[in-house]
């Protein structure tokens, strides 16, 4: 919180440039949730990023943080085909959510928990507890935790954010519609598709949807609450997608708020990819929820900018105030895009004349006539800002 500005502002030149860089974290909300994990304060200060943007213990630690992710789209998906009848009011249904979101962690890190790692002689010489020990670092260092991303959470969030307000607060659709249009990937009622598309809440603009996210993040850590693996480490929750937006989405069928069946899910922790009227002020402050202070393992909130934005002279400072905010109102962690849809649509026809074009792609960047198709067109698929 007390970074200046003028730090803000240098850091925006570079995503001026369009090469998906920097990454921010904040400290304000990642060394509190390291320390809640258990780490020192002091190593808690020293963390740094791993290969994408999970956060890591340099020399102390042997921590696995992206060991696998838990498809939390899929499971809200689910526990509304089976339970929604049954309930009466959300509380029930959130109640089934909760559970449905522990089993399914549960299961996941039991799979994990008894991991045999290879002896690595040379990088046990770095790790300081192991060199003065004497002890590989198979053997275990001083932190050894494993973390699990929770892949598509704002459909999710949205997910229950329509049920709420499209059945139990305005009665504008009925139970047995909503579910007649998952099972049939909305064939038959274009309409109820676009009702849930545009006018139920959404996780970056919509108060109560907002709230079903934080919900959904604090579900997740409770359910690794007290599960450790084989060398005593602890499981970390977190807000990363990797690869996962894509491949679990593939075999998921339509979802509650609209999305049909196959289409992408939001990368890492970002909102719906037809969220309208919403700006990204709005945005930022809604994924920005007191649980990433439980849910820091890594994953970044990633936000495309049209590069028009940075035609202005103003626009540094407009961009550098709008990282600043979502700092200053606790989120963990935020990645920016500079992209134009145009060119990159272009780039898909020909390639050859667009080498040089860029993205931030989930936790690094790269070229994007370089990506499998599937990634170019999520990306396309984004919500591009083209005011701050």
């Amino acid at each position: 919180k007390n970074t200046p500005i003028e730090l803000y502002e240098l850091a925006t030149e570079l995503t001026k440039i369009g090469l998906g860089f920097p990454q921010y974290a904040n400290d304000d909300v990642v060394i509190p949730c390291l320390e809640y994990w258990g780490y020192a304060p002091e190593d808690a200060r020293n963390y740094a990023i791993a290969a994408c943007w999970e956060f890591i213990v340099p020399e102390v630690a042997m921590d696995i943080p992206n060991i696998n992710g838990v498809p939390m789209a899929e499971i809200v998906r689910e526990t509304i085909m089976a339970h929604l009848n049954e309930c009466d009011n959300m509380d029930a249904l959130m109640e089934y959510t909760r559970e449905a979101i522990r089993e399914r962690a549960v299961s996941m890190a039991s799979v994990v928990k008894n991991l045999h790692l290879e002896p690595a002689p040379l990088l046990s010489l770095l790790m300081r507890d192991c060199a003065d020990n004497g002890r590989d670092i198979s053997a275990g260092a001083k932190y050894n935790n494993i973390g699990f991303h929770g892949t598509g959470l704002s459909c999710a969030a949205d997910q229950l954010a329509a049920v709420d307000s499209m059945i139990f607060k305005t009665g504008r659709i009925d139970k047995a519609r909503l579910l007649h249009g998952m099972e049939t990937d909305f064939a038959d009622d274009a309409e109820l598709k676009h009702l849930l598309r545009n006018d139920a809440d959404k996780m970056g603009r919509d108060d109560d949807a907002n709230e079903f996210g934080n919900k959904l993040l604090h579900f997740f850590a409770d359910a690794f609450e007290g599960l450790t693996n084989e060398r005593g480490g602890v499981v970390r929750a977190g807000t990363g997608s990797a690869m996962y937006y894509v491949w679990h989405s593939r075999d998921l069928g339509a979802t509650a708020d609209g999305r049909a069946a196959g289409e992408y899910l939001p990368c890492n922790f970002s909102p719906s990819l037809f969220l309208t009227k919403s700006g990204p002020l709005s945005v930022l402050l809604g994924f920005s929820p007191d649980a990433l202070k439980r849910t820091s393992n890594g994953g970044p909130m990633t936000l495309e900018l049209h590069d028009s934005v940075f035609r202005e002279d103003s626009s540094i400072h407009k961009v550098a105030e709008l990282v600043r905010a979502y700092i200053l109102a606790g989120g963990h962690q935020l990645q920016l895009n500079a992209v134009n849809a145009e060119k990159l649509r272009a780039a898909q026809l020909e390639p050859e004349k667009h080498q040089e074009l860029i993205v931030r792609v989930w936790g690094w960047s790269g070229h994007f006539v370089e990506l499998d198709k599937c990634y170019q067109d999520q990306v396309l698929s984004r919500v591009e800002y083209k005011s701050v």
